[in-house]
């Protein structure tokens, strides 16, 4: 799962994968094998003490020997490839079978504003819309290069998980 960090001000994206019983978190080209402890974290077998105060998601306070970072986090989300089986019911349209891509909703929630236009060039990372879900703002960014060939939502429309909301090809 992608999450972003937001640090002191700044943000990092963050790949984080569970690893049996450890984490691979992925910063930045470096890859780092996480084991969470008591008092701390062992970061690729080196024990780091740290101590959180609050919440991950509403913002927290992590202390590292006597350096304080404010942190808060967040999910990131991302494209989802095409080539599942959906039925039209699903998609409320055409069948999408053929290897296009589409970007489909991670969760229930509201279109708040839809950022490209049918037709529109767009790029890994390009802001396509933005999904109110939990009172949380989410950016929902195209995961490859493309054209908008289809949006198959509307501002303000509310949404189930799941639902294709663009189709790039």
């Amino acid at each position: 799962m992608k999450i972003k960090v937001h640090m002191n001000g700044q943000a990092y994206e963050v790949l984080v994968e569970k690893n049996g019983g450890d984490y691979r978190v992925t910063f930045e080209d470096t890859t780092f094998k996480v084991v969470h402890k008591e008092g701390g974290l062992t970061i690729n077998g080196e024990f780091v003490p740290l101590k959180l105060e609050g919440s991950l998601e509403e913002g927290t306070t992590i202390q590292i020997d006597n350096r304080t970072v404010q942190t808060k986090v967040e999910p990131v989300l991302e494209l989802e490839k095409a080539g599942e089986s959906y039925s039209e019911e699903e998609e409320s349209g055409p069948s999408h079978k053929d290897s296009q891509n589409t970007i489909t909703a991670p969760m229930p929630g509201k279109v708040v504003s839809i950022k490209v236009k049918v037709g529109e060039e767009v790029n890994p990372n390009t802001l396509v819309l933005v999904l109110e879900a939990m009172k949380m703002e989410n950016e929902i960014l195209a995961g490859m290069s493309g054209k908008i060939k289809e949006i198959k939502v509307r501002p303000g429309e509310a949404i189930e998980g799941g639902k294709i909301m663009a189709v790039i090809e």
